[in-house]
């Protein structure tokens, strides 16, 4: 199976990128993490925009970059279409000629014109990019280098200018424009809800460095570092005190673990969709506080405190009678649900590649 694959390093005075994964042929791959930890450098890199020091990246059989052979195929060379998050239109040419920027032959127009019916932008393409809205320039953006037959399309925070509505929208458009093309995408967003609907596989960076990389479901299951886990949207973490066998103690009380405790493990967590209320015999269950509830629409998000004042979130369906705030209650922590975190993933470091079982993430 054709793979991408990359392995490099980057150092800079104020930042140190250091990545080893492979990408499948076909699918969306999603790069999630907080602001500087190395998304839309990888991007640039990958497009041949910038440069790593060192390292390879190797598309199938093309290498595009190998330092030690001093490999640098420029950009034109790599084949690589690139949403750039600002769309990056010239603001002197039309829609249409925004798109047949950067391609040339005699089958130019129907090039342009295939792009512009199968993105429902044919009414624009005498229109400049300040008479399009957001949408209507992603659309011009994202023919323009789908316009190329790119081997790998890059898209950097696609839907960021968009209001709600139109966001869903497009990204079932996308969607179904790469299942069609089977082009593999690399997407860096802050949206999980991007990453969630449309990505078959997610790696997670902090600081430069891959801590979690999986197929999408598995990932958000288990995201094998506390900063991992607080970046997919996970808000419960039980400080460890100590370990006995398979239980794990705390000053907010202890909890029964599927497995044995690790040494590098701080905190034992659970995403709050997991926790359930329980009755006053249940086991692996905690007393707390009801502190405050927020309505989210189809759930509602519980605040409960802990005895030590830990607090713990929970969300409940919206339809269901739920206790006032300063009610005493008891909860669940399902055991398969529970995941001990350190501040880094296990040996993460002497892994020199991880490769995904399969295009699809299954």
């Amino acid at each position: 199976m054709k793979q991408l694959t990359l392995d490099v390093k980057l150092n800079r005075k104020s930042f140190d990128l250091d990545v080893t994964f492979n990408i499948p042929e076909q699918g969306i791959t999603a790069l999630l993490g907080p602001s500087g930890s190395g998304k839309s450098t990888i991007l640039r890199i990958l497009a041949g925009l910038e440069r790593p020091q060192y390292g390879r990246i190797i598309n199938g059989k093309d290498v595009w970059f190998d330092s030690r052979k001093r490999i640098s195929v420029p950009p034109q060379k790599r084949k690589v279409g690139v949403v750039f998050q600002d769309y990056a239109l010239f603001a002197h040419l039309t829609g249409a000629q925004n798109i047949a920027y950067g391609i040339s032959g005699h089958a130019v127009k129907e090039k342009v014109n295939h792009w512009l019916e199968r993105l429902h932008i044919q009414e624009y393409r005498n229109r400049y990019p300040h008479q399009l809205s957001g949408g209507q320039r992603q659309r011009v953006a994202l023919a323009r280098a789908m316009v190329t037959e790119p081997e790998l399309l890059l898209l950097d925070e696609p839907f960021s200018a968009l209001d709600v509505n139109l966001r869903q929208h497009l990204r079932d458009e996308l969607k179904s424009v790469i299942d069609e093309t089977r082009c593999p995408v690399i997407m860096v967003t802050h949206d999980l809800n991007d990453a969630r609907s449309l990505a078959d596989r997610v790696a997670v960076l902090v600081n430069g460095r891959v801590h979690c990389y999986d197929d999408t479901r598995e990932v958000f299951a288990d995201p094998k570092s506390f900063e991992a886990a607080k970046i997919l949207g996970w808000q419960n973490f039980l400080p460890i005190r100590e370990f006995i066998g398979y239980c794990v103690k705390g000053t907010w009380g202890e909890v029964e673990l599927p497995a044995e405790g690790r040494p590098d493990a701080e905190w034992v967590a659970i995403r709050s969709e997991h926790i359930r209320f329980a009755t006053p015999t249940q086991s692996n269950s905690l007393h707390a506080l009801v502190d405050s509830i927020t309505d989210l629409g189809a759930v509602r998000l519980i605040k409960c405190m802990l005895p030590d004042s830990t607090p713990i979130y929970m969300q409940y369906a919206w339809d269901k009678p739920v206790p006032t705030p300063g009610s005493e209650v008891r909860l669940a922590f399902p055991l398969q649900y529970l995941r001990l975190l350190g501040r880094s993933p296990i040996n993460w470091n002497s892994v020199k590649s991880q490769t995904v079982s399969s295009a699809t993430g299954t």
